[in-house]
């Protein structure tokens, strides 16, 4: 009766292991073709995240194959408890560790940083340094169409100029949500984007201040597309480069919401 006990537990043991091995190889393969691997880390590392969840499922598979092995090996030689002596198994710890991502996965919503992700951090309005600045280009992954420059080109327009003078009267056409907090007057806010290095830990907010008169009516988070030319002008104390708008229009958030660094 124990031995039969025994066996049974065994082979739910095994099967709970293999099911949390190829459900995390599952769910990482899913969220980099879905694209929601994009809100949380660098698209460089899209292709290697791509391989691990490949690389869980083949585990998954050659674990229950392996145990399968000796289940098979041992009936032919009736010695079950010799084998156990020598089995490297998956400890139930580790399979708690593997299990983890996959219930944050459930439990947490997946969604990119908003504006409410910007009130806790220090927003770059272009007049601090950036760690790096591409070069206007086509991107397809980012948004960014050819000869197009978008919130990042145009701060790093303006630390190489250096004069807010030296950009007004200059069209832009850029995309990203609203914002707004106590330092914006009716007629303000910031479309703004979150800069990523390597994963969500280390984003931060950048974004153009925006004048337009029914900006008030734009509710915070709206993805918003914004057509305008710069002039000078004061926000907090600082001059810097105000986009003036000529057309907002409303959007849906691009396929990847943020701008990589």
């Amino acid at each position: 009766m124990i031995d039969k006990w025994l066996v049974n537990w065994n082979v739910v043991e095994k099967g709970v292991k293999t099911a949390v091995l190829l459900l995390l190889g599952m769910f990482l393969y899913t969220r980099v073709t879905s694209g929601v691997v994009s809100y949380y880390i660098n698209e460089r590392f899209f292709t290697l995240t791509l391989v691990a969840g490949v690389g869980f499922g083949v585990l998954g598979v050659s674990y229950f194959r392996q145990w399968l092995g000796r289940q098979e090996s041992d009936a032919a030689h009736d010695h079950h408890h010799e084998h156990h002596d020598h089995d490297h198994d998956l400890s139930w710890v580790g399979v708690l560790i593997v299990m983890l991502p996959l219930l944050l996965g459930w439990l947490v919503p997946p969604r990119p940083l908003g504006a409410t992700a910007v009130s806790n951090r220090e927003i770059n309005f272009g007049t601090d340094p950036i760690k790096s600045v591409a070069a206007p280009g086509g991107n397809e992954v980012m948004g960014i169409i050819a000869g197009e420059r978008n919130i990042l080109d145009w701060l790093g327009e303006f630390q190489r100029s250096g004069d807010p003078v030296a950009l007004a009267g200059q069209r832009a056409d850029v995309i990203g949500f609203v914002y707004r907090d106590a330092r914006f007057g009716a007629d303000e806010f910031m479309v703004a984007r979150f800069t990523v290095s390597c994963c969500v830990a280390d984003a931060a907010p950048v974004g153009l201040i925006v004048r337009w008169p029914d900006g008030a009516a734009l509710p915070t988070d709206q993805w918003v597309e914004v057509q305008g030319r710069f002039e000078v002008g004061v926000f907090n104390g600082r001059s810097m480069p105000i986009l003036v708008a000529e057309t907002i229009t409303k959007t849906e958030q691009p396929p990847q919401p943020y701008l990589h660094l």
